[in-house]
């Protein structure tokens, strides 16, 4: 038995990736056994913060603000987020309970906060600002660790294909291959997706069209609070109307429900009284709601 080690070239400053396999001649002609090649991938360890250099964050935020025109303020917040090389990622409009959207936005992570600044500029009054922070460093780095993993022992079954010199061996090693790749392909796209979160803030805004005055200094919206009443009412009642279409509906098999009952307990007592006269005491059985019959005359009785 022969053991080789194959380094391969290193994959960053601080992490060494070294494969070691070994194989032993089959009898066909020197290729290699499917028991015997075993492929083995060791890390050495380091100082992953140092690989990385920075911490990944994720940050993320939304704002709820009542605005003068919901319309324009949709215009300016895609010219503010286009001047930031970012993107609308979905707008949604609806005059239910008064004019109001809702737009989710993606900017670059560092021009997060000077987006939220300049958004809050258009509205007049600023009902909820929130800001999300998310560390996914030890997720960044442990996904990272795996993928240097399996790019690694995809190299050496390379090594090993082009060394196998029977059918059986090429295709053992094709498969595990495959398997491989699959594993990679999988973890580059949980990869890419994180690094779009970690370099994209998503922003979600609330828009609402001011319909109010100020008495006293207090920002008073009896308009807006009228409408939204109305919609809660109108929702209410299609509910209701929904519930009395679903019970006429389901009549037929309510009636069946309650015909079944009916029909159990009717049998039920029918089998209770049956059993009553055939075993109970001898003497005669009346529902307790009827009167006693009158006694019979009998001849010479005075």
């Amino acid at each position: 038995m022969m053991s080789r080690s194959t380094p391969l070239p290193e994959r960053s400053a601080s992490r060494n990736a070294t494969i070691n396999y070994m194989n032993t001649p089959s009898g066909g002609g020197g290729g290699y056994s499917d028991h015997a090649d075993r492929v083995s991938v060791a890390l050495a360890p380091s100082g992953q913060a140092d690989t990385l250099g920075t911490r990944k964050i994720i940050r993320n935020g939304s704002l709820d603000l009542l605005v003068s025109d919901v319309g324009q303020s949709i215009v300016k917040i895609g010219s503010i987020v286009n001047s930031v090389a970012g993107f609308i990622e979905k707008s949604t409009q609806t005059n239910s309970g008064g004019h109001s959207a809702s737009v989710t936005v993606r900017v670059p992570a560092v021009r997060l906060d000077q987006v939220i600044s300049q958004i809050k500029n258009l509205a007049t009054s600023v009902d909820r600002e929130s800001v999300e922070v998310r560390d996914v460093t030890r997720e960044y780095i442990d996904l990272d660790a795996r993928l240097r993993n399996a790019q690694a022992e995809e190299a050496q079954y390379l090594l090993i294909l082009k060394r196998a010199t029977t059918i059986k061996d090429t295709l053992d090693v094709t498969e595990k291959l495959s398997d491989v790749r699959g594993r990679i392909e999988q973890m580059q796209a949980e990869m890419k997706f994180l690094t779009a979160q970690i370099d994209m803030s998503t922003l979600e805004i609330s828009l609402h069209a001011e319909a109010d005055a100020a008495v006293g200094g207090i920002h008073w919206r009896p308009l807006r609070q009228a409408k939204i009443a109305v919609s809660e009412m109108v929702s209410g009642l299609t509910d209701w109307v929904d519930s009395v279409i679903a019970f006429f509906i389901n009549l037929p098999l309510i009636a069946v429900w309650f015909l079944s009952i009916v029909t159990l307990v009717v049998v039920a007592i029918r089998i209770l009284r049956f059993l009553w006269r055939r075993f109970g005491p001898k003497q005669s059985w009346r529902l307790p709601w009827k009167r006693p019959l009158p006694p019979v005359a009998t001849p010479g009785s005075v």
